[in-house]
């Protein structure tokens, strides 16, 4: 585990778990850090959605995944974008407009990130593709599951996340980042919580959602929500996936996904954040890892950070 902690502090991270088979193996913080402190998860709560998604399923207020979501957002009922169904939204082929990131307050990227009433930003996305045929990587997409859910279950997503999911999982203390007070819960970045209560999350659905013998969620939706889409081999339901052939093109767009040699284990899975806040598990391996490191400015990770590093060290050094 020595070498783990030392990547883990040359790359200025935060924190880092390690449990395999149930027991923790490492858990190491930077100065200043400790178990009690939460930071900030950046796109690793895209992860948490899906599970939120069943749990609205399971409990009537949505029908299905193959639900087109013009039944949840009336304003999109007569044109192309109502017939979006949920699951294009969680696998990130929806055919909507994409914006580039941008740092100009006007834009659109800017205000779903930053602006004080998002719906109306959301609302007017357009159509730049075909729903269904291909992946594109996509905040608003995100969003708007964030949007489905608070409308579906006439809930404000923070108390629906604390009700279904993260109270019966055993997490302790997290924040939603809300576009006002009293606003929508933003659910496509920014949970706030601790290292260990990612792990928490992490060991849930390596247990296949079930969490002291409780079952969370259902296993077969926590197998198709891990499991690679049919547009892409790199991405599940708002979670990646191990893409053992390397072609996934946001390794080479953006920084934190580069790495040196494919994962040693294809089940491999991870909930993944701007500057590489990650939740790895891995199956076969019975193996949960958190990073968690600085998640603002342009270069939050360092450029020789190596996404596979952690998981295939751990893997080398597991004794039979």
């Amino acid at each position: 585990m020595s070498k783990m902690q030392d990547y883990a502090d040359a790359h200025n991270s935060f924190s880092l778990i390690v449990i395999h088979r149930g027991v923790i193996q490492a858990e190491w913080y930077a100065t200043g850090w400790d178990a009690a402190r939460p930071a900030q998860s950046q796109s690793m709560h895209k992860s948490v959605l899906p599970l939120l998604i069943q749990a609205a399923i399971e409990r009537g207020a949505i029908e299905s995944v193959n639900d087109s979501i013009g039944g949840y957002i009336p304003e999109w009922q007569n044109d192309s974008r109502g017939d979006i169904t949920i699951e294009d939204l969680l696998v990130m082929s929806s055919g909507l407009y994409a914006p580039p990131f941008s740092i100009n307050p006007y834009s659109d990227d800017f205000l779903v990130l930053f602006g004080t009433d998002i719906t109306p930003v959301l609302l007017r996305t357009t159509m730049d593709g075909v729903a269904g045929e291909a992946w594109e990587y996509n905040n608003s997409a995100s969003e708007l599951l964030g949007l489905i859910l608070e409308r579906a279950t006439a809930m404000p997503y923070a108390q629906f996340l604390e009700e279904v999911l993260w109270g019966p999982m055993g997490g302790l203390r997290a924040e939603v980042w809300l576009d006002a007070e009293n606003g929508k819960g933003h659910s496509n970045c920014c949970l706030i919580t601790t290292a260990r209560d990612w792990a928490v999350f992490g060991l849930m659905l390596l247990n296949h959602g079930a969490r002291d013998g409780q079952q969370i969620v259902s296993a077969d939706f926590v197998r198709q929500m891990t499991s690679p889409a049919a547009t892409s081999p790199w991405y599940g339901y708002q979670i990646w996936t191990a893409d053992p052939g390397g072609e996934n093109p946001w390794l080479s767009l953006t920084k934190g996904y580069q790495r040196t040699e494919p994962f040693l284990r294809d089940d491999t899975y991870f909930a993944s954040g701007y500057g590489a806040q990650r939740v790895y598990v891995v199956p076969s391996e019975d193996l949960v890892i958190v990073r968690m490191g600085p998640s603002r400015g342009p270069s939050p990770v360092r450029p020789e950070w190596d996404n596979a590093y952690l998981v295939n060290t751990a893997i080398r050094h597991i004794v039979p």
